[in-house]
């Protein structure tokens, strides 16, 4: 019971990990709204083998910007992706809470 409890832990903070590296990656899109050219960068998530997620890699969003020449950066995606990364943050937090309780229920019957 304890190596489940701690196996999904370990997924809550791989998920926290992957929320707080797609936050990172929004925080630089707005930073770059109205830079010339600048194509956005979204993070491809994938789920490990073994439970949770991780971020495999760095991409430039496709989208057209608006006006050509300018960002394509659109401040309502990104407000909605952290909006997003913020839920899954604090839902993967609470997890966390959640199994730490379980753990020193656990521990507490074996003592």
């Amino acid at each position: 019971m304890a190596l489940e409890i701690q196996a999904s832990m370990g997924m809550s903070v791989s998920a926290m990990n992957a929320s707080t590296q797609n936050v990172q990656a929004t925080a630089n899109n707005v930073a770059n709204l109205q830079s010339e050219n600048y194509q956005a960068r979204r993070l491809e998530q994938t789920e490990e083998l073994d439970g949770g997620t991780r971020n495999n890699q760095l991409r430039i969003s496709e989208e057209q910007a608006n006006p050509p020449g300018g960002s394509n950066v659109r401040l309502e995606r990104e407000m909605v992706n952290l909006i997003a990364d913020q839920n899954a943050y604090s839902a993967n937090a609470g997890q966390i809470r959640t199994a730490a309780q379980m753990m020193g229920t656990v521990l507490d019957m074996k003592a």
